[in-house]
């Protein structure tokens, strides 16, 4: 019988509410599906990196074959603002959209999750920042991720910034998943090395950090051991050279099921201290996420130290030694995937003054719940240090 080791109980939750198309051409039938939707007109959220490399084009050509309305938005930064959601959101209002595609990395659906639940649900988009405040469902909201990474594809979440407070607000609610989710493994061909190797590195964080939270479940277990896997295996060729076609595979399978895990686990330590660095900082998520996953593994270490030998496991390693020895061992490996797709260890090398520690520590501690060492404020001032 299973019993979380720190609640004590068999009891467990898992949701997985996916409307799933993968595999590689599936987003070539994306205009079909929605044209047999009979859309007033279609709101095409993306961001300019990847409406540049032309990755809108197919939808938006196939959207005009069908004689289907459109717009495509494609103002959204690194880490969407508020403002941002807001603009988009009254372009749409006025065009009279009623179907939304988010076609992207996580900033890109995020904010198309934003902009259609503003379409519902009144007022700013800050009313909405925590869990299950968004009161009414959002229109039809298709996701179409063109990075391995953030899952949130099928996350309930959307990560957002306050721009008054320079915070990252965590929008999670049910009714902010998308409707349907187009996965096609093509669209990371054209990938560059940084955002290939950071969004693969956030996955790997959110199926580390969910497979050792303190809300892991057995079906969780069974997606973050297969996520680890996957993306343990693929991402060195994948970040070499984006157009491997088993590897691309490979990577959005594992980036999509660490996305069903962290929707029911939650994060740890690094995604906090990740939005605080998004917020302060405005650093990329995935960068930030990625340099101090070995960091929050070391730290976490001594709370589960059992569950770093199968993590080991699934990352192709042969365990030796005590628990110990194989937390040690597994850390240095992650430390070494870092260093191999060109991503640097420290924060200090990527622009964070170690003058504003306090600030991070100060909006990092709000959100240690799931994490499965107990963080006080002197442990994670002490983790965010080590990291420098």
């Amino acid at each position: 019988m299973y019993v979380n080791a720190f609640s004590g109980s068999a009891l467990f939750q898992f949701a997985a509410h996916i409307n799933l198309r993968f595999g590689r051409g599936a987003s070539a039938e994306l205009p079909g599906e929605i044209a047999a939707m009979k859309p007033r007109h279609v709101f095409v959220v993306s961001d300019p990196g990847v409406r540049k490399a032309g990755l809108t084009e197919p939808l938006t050509q196939g959207l005009t074959q069908k004689g289907i309305a459109f717009e495509v938005f494609s103002d959204v930064e690194t880490n969407p603002r508020d403002s941002t959601i807001h603009a988009g959101a009254e372009i749409a209002r006025k065009a009279g959209s009623d179907l939304f595609v988010g076609i992207g990395g996580g900033s890109a659906m995020d904010a198309a999750k934003g902009i259609a639940m503003l379409m519902t649900n009144p007022g700013n988009v800050a009313d909405y920042d925590g869990i299950n405040k968004v009161l009414h469902d959002l229109p039809f909201l298709v996701a179409v991720p063109t990075t391995a990474g953030t899952g949130s594809e099928v996350t309930a979440n959307a990560a957002l910034t306050n721009s008054r407070t320079h915070t990252k607000m965590s929008l999670r609610s049910p009714r902010l998943l998308p409707r349907l989710t187009v996965v096609d493994p093509g669209l990371l061909r054209s990938l560059p090395k940084i955002t290939a190797s950071t969004a693969g590195l956030d996955a790997m964080t959110h199926a580390i950090e969910g497979y050792l939270s303190v809300r892991a479940s057995p079906l969780s277990d069974v997606f973050a051991m297969e996520s680890i896997r996957l993306i343990g295996a693929h991402i060195r060729p994948f970040v070499a050279n984006p157009e491997n076609a088993d590897a691309a595979a490979g990577m959005a399978l594992g980036a999509l099921l660490a996305g069903l895990v962290v929707s029911n686990t939650g994060t740890g330590n690094d995604h906090a201290i990740a939005r605080a660095l998004g917020g302060v900082f405005d650093t990329p998520h995935g960068l930030a996420t990625a340099v101090l996953l070995p960091h929050v593994m070391r730290f976490n270490a001594p709370a589960r130290p059992e569950r770093y030998r199968s993590i080991a496991i699934a990352l192709g390693m042969t365990p030796v030694g005590t628990d110990r020895d194989v937390a040690v061992a597994v850390c240095d490996e992650v430390q070494q995937m870092l260093g191999d797709v060109g991503i640097p260890d420290r924060l200090g090398k990527i622009g964070v003054d170690p003058a504003r520690v306090p600030d991070l520590v100060e909006v990092a501690i709000k959100n240690v719940g799931p994490n499965p060492r107990r963080t006080g404020i002197d442990d994670m001032r002490q983790l965010i240090e080590s990291a420098l």
